[in-house]
């Protein structure tokens, strides 16, 4: 083997009765990242067969069972959550690994050759055999997926892969328990992960959210302008006969007194109306009775107020006097008749 070899190690943690440490190391030349995932596969396949091999027949199966119903969903809340089954999980850092109480995985893979092809080992790390490891490795296949991923950089497509894997795994090993002792079953268990096709089958599980300020907005589509109907215009209404006809009735009315004005101002004596003149005339006459009326009651005040009586012939004058006038008014409204 030589230095261009890839070499990546497995590590599980056994911290305590509700806790583990996981993690992951590569060495070697630079690949691209899809050989990781697969050899990641291939070695987290052959880590779970092992520790089901560790345990009891009886046990053996019914964890194999419970393993062939794995989903990815579950395998991704676990990681979203950083819990397997009954344990919280941390990250292991590189000093860390090397005193690792667990389980340890190792792959070597030759320059140019495939995944499959890789050499690989699985061993316990310093665990006390007992009813504590049985239950510790009662879990290990549920943590694949999460040593997948830090193997992988967190390839979504690996841990699917590794999801089909164990499936696979616990399918055969619950078919014959016996058969977890056998190397080639986590190879053929492996093999089915590695040939699922793109997009693999529960890889949208495992992909992130986008963060909310990456998310991509879509364009909204722009409504239609909408056309604008003009409005018909107001339909008139017929006029009303009976409003035409007090129409021109009033017409004819304005048009008569018109000319009933006009014919009397040409002609006032045709309409019992006297001329300008002869009004004038009577006006005056009028006006020197009422001017000669108010002379004698003035005289008829003052001869009261100096305490002497009031001759008769005064009276008698007086009451001439309103007469008179009483007959001159009559005379004025004999030239205006429409006045009076």
């Amino acid at each position: 083997m030589t230095d261009r070899a890839l070499r990546m190690r497995l590590d599980v943690d056994v911290r305590g009765d509700d806790e583990v440490g996981l993690g992951a190391q590569r060495t070697g030349p630079p690949g691209p990242p899809l050989r990781d995932g697969e050899l990641a596969v291939v070695l987290g396949t052959a880590l779970a067969r092992a520790a089901l091999a560790g345990l009891p027949a009886d046990r053996r199966a019914a964890v194999a069972r419970d393993l062939s119903a794995l989903d990815a969903r579950h395998a991704a809340a676990d990681l979203a959550a950083r819990r397997v089954p009954g344990a919280a999980v941390h990250d292991l850092r590189r000093e860390e690994q090397v005193g690792a109480r667990g389980w340890g995985a190792r792959a070597l893979l030759a320059e140019g050759a495939t995944p499959p092809e890789a050499v690989v080992s699985v061993d316990p790390i310093r665990l006390p055999q007992g009813q504590w490891t049985d239950d510790w490795a009662a879990r290990v296949p549920w943590m694949v997926p999460a040593l997948v991923g830090r193997a992988s950089g967190g390839s979504a497509d690996a841990m699917a892969r590794s999801v089909l894997a164990l499936r696979a795994l616990g399918e055969q090993v619950a078919a014959s328990p016996d058969s977890a002792s056998d190397h080639a079953v986590a190879a053929r268990a492996a093999a089915v992960g590695l040939g699922a096709a793109r997009p693999v089958p529960g890889a949208g599980a495992f992909t992130p959210a986008p963060p909310v300020d990456a998310a991509v907005t879509m364009p909204v589509a722009s409504e239609p302008p909408t056309r604008v109907v003009p409005a018909p215009p107001p339909v008139q209404a017929a006029p009303d006969r009976r409003l035409l006809a007090a129409l021109a009735a009033a017409i004819g009315v304005a048009v008569l007194a018109l000319v009933l004005v006009f014919a009397i101002i040409a002609s006032p004596a045709s309409f019992g109306i006297a001329g300008t003149s002869e009004v004038n005339e009577r006006l005056s006459v009028v006006e020197a009775g009422v001017s000669q009326l108010r002379g004698d009651v003035g005289t008829l005040a003052q001869q009261l107020q100096s305490g002497g009586g009031t001759p008769a012939e005064t009276l008698q004058e007086l009451r001439e006097s309103v007469d008179e006038l009483r007959g001159q008014v009559q005379g004025l409204c004999s030239v205006l008749p429409v006045v009076c």
